[in-house]
């Protein structure tokens, strides 16, 4: 076992490009869930802690490995930190935020537009939202069928704002302005309170 820190031993400086390369592949044939470290370690000739070297974790690989600039987790994660009760606001203030940014969206977008027509990219996809958004929103509202329905509500909402205003584009969501978007979202969003 290597015991040292620093750079894990047998990264060489393409280690990073081949571990994306075997990413994009082995989620697209096995998904997010059967896609293992050690398989893309394996398939990029490389060892398995590179993938927490370069991309911090699994969901790191996946949100680069499907050219997101900023993957829905770090969204999510940055919506989690603050009270239960006002957390669908967050969400959907972040969400908004992130998307609204050219080089978020544009990736973003072409993702879900590219999952919508390759199913192994959907699944893959599908996979990452349900083990890292879903799971992870059912985990902070802790636990059980009362959290895993207010989850399920708040991610319903995400998928509506992505599709309606960036994906499909439908006006007025598209060109108005992130705050009057959000204030016209606010009296849904407090029904989604804890």
């Amino acid at each position: 076992m290597n015991k040292s820190r620093g750079r894990p031993a047998g990264g060489t400086s393409d280690g990073r490009e081949r571990l994306l390369a075997a990413a994009r592949e082995l989620f697209a044939v096995h998904g997010y869930d059967g896609t293992t470290l050690r398989m893309l370690g394996a398939r990029a000739g490389c060892d398995p802690a590179l993938v927490a070297y370069h991309f911090g974790s699994k969901k790191g690989l996946f949100a680069q490995a499907m050219a997101l600039t900023l993957g829905p987790s770090a969204v999510l994660e940055k919506a989690l930190e603050g009270d239960p009760a006002t957390l669908a606001e967050r969400l959907a203030a972040y969400v908004v935020q992130a998307w609204d940014r050219p080089e978020v969206g544009a990736s973003l977008t072409e993702l879900v537009r590219t999952a919508m027509t390759h199913p192994e990219v959907l699944r893959a996809f599908r996979e990452y939202v349900e083990a890292e958004i879903l799971g992870r929103l059912v985990e902070y509202l802790g636990g059980g069928p009362a959290a895993t329905e207010q989850a399920t509500a708040l991610v319903t909402v995400v998928i509506g704002i992505v599709f309606g205003r960036y994906v499909l584009g439908i006006e007025p969501l598209s060109t108005m302005s992130p705050q009057r978007y959000r204030h016209a979202l606010r009296p849904m969003l407090r029904t989604l309170g804890a």
